[in-house]
């Protein structure tokens, strides 16, 4: 992962220092909540509210006033859990991910220049550690009539993962070098790597068979500081 981010940087501060462009080096924290997509004959599965801190760094280089290049390194927890009649669910923390993202940007100056609209695209590359899975007994819940018993396993097809990444921000300039940035993103999967397989006996039904499984997307609700730098 060390090398990856190595080489990204060599190749951004390559184009950057070609087009005499500006380096802005930055941190960057934010709240991110991952996609399930879920199959359920008996409608009771619904998506579980967990979600995570994504924290990383990134390096950036303006091409232009209007055009720039990112790349950088993220890591965050990938977590599992399962959620029924959007009222009560169960979840932890099982691996941790860690993300590249490579993505290009915009740039539309308001206010003099003060603030900036910056939309992005972008491709990520992702791996996680082995994490446990496994089985979760089986358990349940309670709330006045309704009541269900469930277990679920859970595999995980693959540690290596690809997200597409498409997002919008706000940069606001706090010094002539500086920059806060306010931004949201959403990262679509394309592989999948995690898979439950969800039972379920609901009051007085019949046992269900459900799926649910994550592709590694997430979206992001997240802010950053920006400096730039002069690195000749």
């Amino acid at each position: 992962m060390v090398r990856i981010f190595t080489f990204c940087c060599t190749f951004l501060l390559s184009v950057g220092c070609l087009a005499q462009s500006s380096t802005y080096i930055g941190a960057e924290v934010a709240v991110s909540a991952d996609f399930f997509k879920i199959s359920d004959p008996g409608g009771r599965v619904t998506h579980p509210e967990i979600s995570s801190a994504l924290w990383g760094a990134t390096i950036r280089h303006t091409l232009s006033k209007n055009l720039f290049l990112e790349g950088g390194i993220y890591t965050r927890a990938y977590k599992l859990g399962v959620a029924f009649d959007h009222n009560y669910g169960s979840g932890g923390t099982d691996r941790t991910g860690y993300l590249v993202p490579l993505r290009v940007g915009g740039r539309l100056p308001l206010l003099k220049g003060a603030l900036a609209i910056s939309p992005v695209v972008g491709f990520t590359f992702g791996v996680t550690d082995e994490g446990q899975g496994g089985l979760l007994d089986s358990t349940g819940y309670k709330d006045g009539a309704t009541s269900i018993r469930y277990m679920y396993t859970t595999t995980y097809p693959s540690q290596v993962f690809s997200l597409v990444q498409a997002g919008i921000g706000i940069d606001i300039r706090l010094w002539p070098k500086t920059l806060l940035s306010l931004s949201t993103n959403f990262y679509g999967g394309i592989n999948k790597i995690m898979n439950q397989q969800i039972g379920y006996v609901p009051e007085n039904g019949a046992a269900v068979k459900a799926t649910q499984h994550s592709n590694g997307g997430f979206y992001t609700v997240g802010i950053g500081i920006r400096r730039e730098v002069n690195w000749f």
